[in-house]
């Protein structure tokens, strides 16, 4: 029986991220990113991606950074088969340093949104860890073709994203070891990349696919 998968991208970006996996025997699906509403909630966003997601069959869930935060998110509203998570968090607890010292100052709201875009731009290589030309460029167009209100909306959302407690979901965490965007060394239940960066999804493609596929059929 052929499995559906559903893809999330990371913030702001698009299906492009995944085109170099290789997931043997799934109907792929790359759910787009909508509009926020106003002061909405990440819960109330996450179920309104819902609409994008056939229930009444078996549905694995694949997100990669703030798309891995979604994906458990939509986790806690409707039952799923898989749920793996890449170059991510499973809670606040496991943000390193610098980003639970930004979430406590606050620090990211006093930046103007074009501010922000350009920095994220001017610093991209070395924070998603590229590792040729032709990577630097797929990343370039990705934050150019990313949304300012958007953006502030779900850096906003990655800043106080405090997990419900009563809620335990079986996660498979798959997780670069030279991340210097989620960069904590210290994380649990956690598959290791060698060298993996915060770009892993592009530049070790064929070992994650290799543990995705082992995982479905697991």
């Amino acid at each position: 029986m052929t499995r559906n998968i559903y893809y999330i991208s990371g913030l702001g970006a698009d299906e492009r991220v995944f085109h170099f996996l290789q997931i043997q025997g799934v109907n792929e699906t790359h759910i787009k990113w909508i509009d926020p509403f106003k002061k909405e909630s990440l819960s109330s966003y996450s179920k309104r991606l819902i609409r994008q997601i056939d229930t009444s069959k078996s549905v694995i869930l694949i997100g990669v950074s703030f798309g891995g935060i979604v994906a458990q998110e939509i986790s806690r509203h409707i039952d799923v088969d898989k749920l793996i998570i890449i170059s991510s968090v499973k809670s606040f607890k496991e943000y390193g340093l610098d980003l639970k010292f930004v979430s406590l100052t606050k620090a990211y709201k006093i930046v103007p949104s074009f501010i922000l875009k350009w920095s994220n731009k001017l610093t991209a290589d070395y924070y998603f860890g590229v590792q040729s030309k032709e990577e630097s460029q797929l990343l370039s167009k990705i934050i150019d073709d990313t949304d300012e209100k958007f953006m502030v909306w779900a850096i906003d959302k990655i800043m106080n994203w405090k997990e419900p407690k009563t809620i335990k979901l079986d996660i498979v965490h798959i997780q670069g070891d030279n991340d210097k965007i989620f960069n904590n060394k210290k994380l649990e239940e956690v598959i290791w990349i060698k060298g993996g960066g915060h770009f892993m999804i592009v530049n070790k493609a064929n070992e994650i696919s290799e543990i995705i596929n082992k995982t479905l059929t697991s």
